[in-house]
């Protein structure tokens, strides 16, 4: 796809999900067989349209797809009462995670307009007499050293699949801890956890509340994003783990002693955590201990649940 032509379509797709976000409900909240009928219409296309922009053949069709799904999905979110309609079977096709106190739900997916390049996209739906919804604007390519200190909005997004929403609360406030998989970078793979809270503006990503090592484990820094970076064909786990009432994840480090390489770093076997303490998650260090087996033994099971 050529340069220009991308950057039209990002805008194309912004001004479609954007426009204005607040809807207000015609009558009652609940949803009627009209809509019902109408949303499962929609729903039809929807499916239809996800399948060819995530494996149409010629990559600039799949971009052309992903802007026909965003105006079928922002006439979905318009319908009185859409909040209430499951999308059972469009979230075969994309991520479709609800926060567990009913007050959002967040619509995500992936385009890969070429071997080499991973767009990503999304959109909040908010619950409501008035529902209102905020699509998300990938800004990940444009964040480098300063990622896990910046604080986002829905038009400056860390871009990535979600795979978990963990509702907390954290200094008196109500916040979501979003788990994701970033993999646009050329040769490393991050799994991350955002901190998402609404303002009246909207919703906001970030805040510092890890406290974690630094890239050289040499002293605790307070970061207001997680962001593990790995190589690119390493496999790490990052979760939360009710059992232990604790995020756990896989402690990482260069193969080739060298900090600065991130798409070096694989995991070492051990499994740190993040458990909150008041305001903050502090770091753990072997938060599952790692049974060391003698020659012949075999591993208990259970050692590693969870991880």
């Amino acid at each position: 796809m050529q340069k220009g032509k991308f950057f039209y379509v990002l805008l194309s797709l912004t001004v479609i999900l954007a426009g204005p976000a607040v809807f207000a409900q015609k009558g009652t909240s609940s949803l009627s067989k009209e809509s019902q009928e109408t949303l499962g219409q929609l729903e039809d296309s929807l499916v239809a349209l996800a399948d060819s922009m995530i494996q149409a053949p010629v990559p600039d069709d799949r971009i052309d797809f992903c802007v026909r799904f965003t105006k079928k999905l922002r006439s979905a979110f318009e319908i009185a009462g859409s909040f209430d309609y499951p999308f059972s079977r469009l979230a075969g096709k994309i991520h479709i995670l609800n926060a567990d106190d009913k007050s959002f739900r967040i619509f995500n997916w992936l385009i890969a307009p070429s071997e080499n390049i991973r767009r990503y996209y999304g959109a909040i739906q908010m619950a409501g007499e008035e529902p209102r919804f905020y699509p998300l604007k990938d800004f990940s390519s444009n964040l480098e050293k300063d990622a896990a200190t910046t604080t986002l909005n829905a038009d400056h997004w860390y871009g990535c699949e979600y795979y978990k929403i963990l509702s907390q609360t954290i200094g008196g406030q109500k916040v979501y801890l979003l788990f994701g998989f970033n993999s646009a970078a050329m040769g490393s793979n991050k799994k991350l956890i955002d901190v998402l809270s609404f303002d009246p503006q909207g919703p906001m990503f970030g805040a510092p509340v890890f406290v974690v090592p630094d890239d050289r484990g040499e002293r605790m820094t307070q970061v207001s994003r997680f962001i593990l970076e790995y190589k690119k064909d390493a496999q790490i786990y990052l979760n939360y783990d009710d059992s232990k009432k604790m995020i756990l994840y896989s402690r990482i480090t260069s193969e080739i002693a060298d900090p600065n390489r991130k798409s070096t770093y694989i995991p070492t076997g051990q499994i740190d955590g993040l458990k909150q303490e008041s305001d903050v998650y502090r770091f753990v260090k072997d938060a599952v201990p790692v049974l060391k087996l003698q020659d012949g033994q075999a591993p208990i099971d259970g050692v590693m649940s969870g991880g």
